[in-house]
């Protein structure tokens, strides 16, 4: 027989019985649906996850750090500390897979304006630094090196509303919720606290210990250019300056900022893509340096969430091996009803293998109808689930890979459970079928 007569012959004998196939492949229907939404939701938890870390910084940013831990081998590890200098940096710009680097130049001061005054994280970078790790300001441009006794700064996303009074620690913001400081206002840079809070300088002054007191920093003008974004994850809480001019300010003010000048704690390293994180990873820490990359916490949330994929595969496969265990019966029953005729197309010549065949193509005819179905059914619920779950930030989530994956699943589940059916069919002697009541 051609495969063309097996396909027509099968599809016709299904079709005499069609309430019984109809059931069948309902329960093929269930059991692909069922697996499908279970792994969809598993696919959907494991995607939230990657959002919801790549919403707090970049997933292709490792952070380079002096110190790193050394495991001893029996459980325990020391710590360790090596210098992050130019040197390094040029190594780290030589790895494969990496597209920038930036040496993170920072320090803490004060901006005052008039009565008040905030603490602020700054960060001194180039503007093709800023370019290459996505430095975005909500509004202004990126500071330059200002003027002679003037200083450019972009304030931190939500620097303007930090303001308070140092006396009394009230926040400046006005009735209407405003801050009362804008970008407007007259600003000053200084790195010693004592310039803000005056019981430190009242201290100063009474104290008698005889012990000579470091002289007061100085303060500095600045003038905004800008805001940051708040979609900069990784800096929108910091205050931008340029590189160059930020260390010239720490190195003047060491007494306060501790800044050694060619030294980094931090060095941010840039790869191109997701996959490169590993690999530079690696050659950084074989270099004797700590790092750390989102990808590290992502890693670890994918672990959790695989078990959870497991599981909830698992919960859909019971409905699967269900559908699978009714196809089997189904065939059982065709074959006891169909003894006389197996026999028939034995005595006249019929080959082993295309009765085998018959019985196969039958199981795969209710394999593919059920998980065609099934996937059509299992795309509606993924819908429903999605506005169900709107609020929690979870949703079903069903790929390419997936859909036509449980089809063809379905369909190889289907000739396994037909095999021994078939294999029964093909084994049955044809005097004794032609004999059968």
């Amino acid at each position: 027989m051609r495969i063309s007569d097996i396909l027509s012959t099968a599809f016709l004998n299904l079709w005499r019985r069609k309430m019984r196939a109809f059931l069948t492949v309902l329960g093929m229907v269930i059991g692909v649906a069922s697996i499908v939404v279970m792994v969809s939701l598993g696919i959907g938890i494991r995607q939230a996850t990657v959002e919801s870390f790549a919403g707090t910084g970049s997933l292709t940013t490792i952070r380079v750090s002096s110190w790193s831990y050394v495991s001893s081998g029996n459980g325990g590890g020391s710590s360790r500390q090596k210098e992050l200098n130019k040197k390094a940096i040029s190594e780290f710009k030589r790895i494969s897979g990496v597209e920038a680097v930036m040496p993170l130049v920072e320090t803490y001061g004060m901006i005052k304006s008039g009565n008040y005054a905030t603490d602020a994280s700054i960060l001194g970078v180039t503007k093709e630094q800023a370019e290459q790790f996505g430095i975005t300001l909500s509004q202004g441009t990126m500071p330059g090196s200002g003027g002679s006794t003037t200083y450019e700064i972009a304030l931190g996303a939500w620097t303007l509303q930090n303001f308070y009074d140092p006396d009394t620690y009230r926040q400046a913001i006005d009735k209407n919720g405003n801050p009362k400081v804008t970008t407007d206002s007259r600003m000053q840079l200084t790195f010693d606290y004592r310039n803000i809070y005056r019981q430190a300088l009242i201290a100063m002054d009474n104290d008698d210990s005889g012990e000579e007191q470091t002289p007061l920093g100085s303060f500095y003008k600045l003038r905004v250019t800008g805001i940051m974004d708040q979609d900069n994850n990784d800096f929108s809480y910091y205050c931008i300056m340029d590189a160059t001019q930020l260390e010239k300010l720490a190195k003047a003010n060491k007494d306060f900022t501790n800044f050694e000048s060619g030294s980094y704690n931090t060095v941010l390293v840039k790869v191109s893509n997701i996959e490169d994180v590993k690999p530079v990873k690696t050659a950084i820490t074989e270099m004797g340096y700590g790092t750390y990359s989102l990808q590290d916490a992502v890693e670890m949330a994918e672990e959790s969430t695989k078990n959870v994929q497991y599981l909830l595969g698992a919960i859909g496969g019971v409905a699967l091996l269900v559908a699978a265990i009714g196809i089997m019966n189904t065939m059982m029953m065709s074959i006891f009803e169909r003894t006389k005729e197996i026999g028939i197309i034995k005595v006249l010549g019929c080959r082993m293998d295309n009765i085998a065949g018959l019985f196969l193509a039958e199981s795969a005819y209710i394999g593919f109808f059920g998980g065609a179905l099934g996937l059509g059914l299992s795309f509606g619920i993924s819908v429903l689930l999605n506005q169900l779950l709107a609020s929690s930030g979870l949703r079903s989530i069903i790929p390419a890979y997936l859909a036509f994956g449980a089809v063809g699943f379905s369909i190889i589940v289907a000739l396994a459970a037909g095999m021994y059916p078939a294999i029964r069919a093909m084994k049955l002697s044809p005097l004794a079928a032609i004999r059968n009541e």
